[in-house]
């Protein structure tokens, strides 16, 4: 008897062409919960949702973070009942979720797309979707000089004149003044010595992505001394009194997406589908034509648009981070911060 029900399960299983757990775990959801930050950058991704959705009846729902630290915080107070599916961060929070156990495993074969993307930007949890140009960005008709430099930023022209940020990606603007002292993230305290000669000239600490544009629109400050170009691409062009600049040493940015661990199998089949249709040549050029950033995938085109503002593509000169030395150590950045630049300002 008992072979008998082996025999006729199998030979289901055959006319099937699949096994029976196999089915169930091909079901998709109807939705996908996208975490990623507000504002313009809703823009970037919201004509890629609504295609997604009208080819495969899936729809996005966005959930929005006030910057990758945040989103890093949500998904892990969520650890034991996860309410997004997919995240876009940026590399240092990638790789303290992944030691945390929040992401994810990526299969590249689940992924056709993703093997145009080159391997220097995948991870075992994430895949870059674009790499985002930093740099200054500043008011052409409130600074009395053409900026070029990083060191430029300090000048005494620009007094009272700059807006600085800590949490925009994770203390980068602190690690780069540190280089110009002879530091690095390995050696911080440079970086907090150069940060110090820089206080006469800093108006305003920014936390978020919109902050920076509303203090440079409304004038409260002519210099945002870490821009995302992003944040600011669409401000761009010949008759702008905005300019952005990328000085050496060049801050180029990739911005991953990962899928968040612990949804049910519907929701990360859903969540794979989404990620892999972000990471097609078409989805590629139109976040990267909206957002002035440079596609992952090899065989995006890039924005026309893009390399008139960036100095080459590729982007040469450009500081290789090291996260791990940076997250070993950014809270006591963080704290010090607060002692030494937010408090004292």
């Amino acid at each position: 008897m008992k072979r008998t029900m082996i025999a006729a399960t199998a030979a289901l299983v055959a006319m099937l062409g699949t096994s029976p757990v196999a089915v169930k775990a091909q079901e998709v959801a109807k939705e996908v919960r996208l975490m990623t930050w507000g504002g313009s950058w809703l823009d970037i991704f919201r004509p890629v949702a609504e295609k997604f959705e009208k080819e495969t009846g899936i729809k996005v729902e966005f959930v929005v973070q006030s910057g990758a630290g945040d989103g890093l915080n949500k998904i892990t107070a969520q650890k034991a009942n996860p309410q997004v599916d997919v995240w876009t961060s940026i590399a240092s929070t990638v790789e303290a979720a992944t030691k945390a156990g929040l992401l994810e495993q990526l299969n590249q074969s689940e992924f056709p797309n993703m093997k145009d993307v080159p391997d220097s930007l995948k991870s075992a949890t994430s895949s870059a979707i674009w790499l985002s140009p930093r740099g200054i960005f500043y008011r052409k008709d409130l600074v009395p000089f053409p900026i070029k430099t990083w060191q430029d930023l300090w000048d005494p022209r620009l007094k009272g004149k700059v807006g600085v940020s800590f949490a925009l990606d994770r203390g980068n603007f602190l690690v780069l003044a540190a280089l110009l002292n002879k530091g690095s993230e390995k050696n911080i305290d440079p970086g907090f010595a150069k940060i110090a000669e820089l206080k006469d000239n800093i108006h305003a600490i920014y936390k978020s992505d919109p902050e920076s544009i509303k203090l440079l629109e409304t004038g409260e400050i002519s210099v945002a001394a870490w821009g995302i170009l992003p944040n600011v691409y669409r401000h761009l062009g010949p008759d702008s009194k905005y300019v952005f600049v990328m000085p050496a040493p060049r801050f180029l940015a990739d911005i991953p997406v990962s899928i968040v661990k612990g949804r049910s199998a519907a929701q990360t089949a859903a969540a794979k589908k989404f990620v892999d249709f972000m990471l097609r040549p078409d989805s590629q050029a139109t976040m990267a034509s909206i957002a002035g950033t440079i596609p992952a995938n090899a065989k995006a085109e890039v924005p026309e648009k893009l390399k008139t503002v960036i100095p080459s593509i590729p982007v040469q000169e450009v500081y290789q981070m090291d996260w791990s030395a940076v997250n070993a150590q950014y809270s006591k950045w963080e704290e010090r911060w607060m002692r030494e630049v937010q408090v004292r300002r």
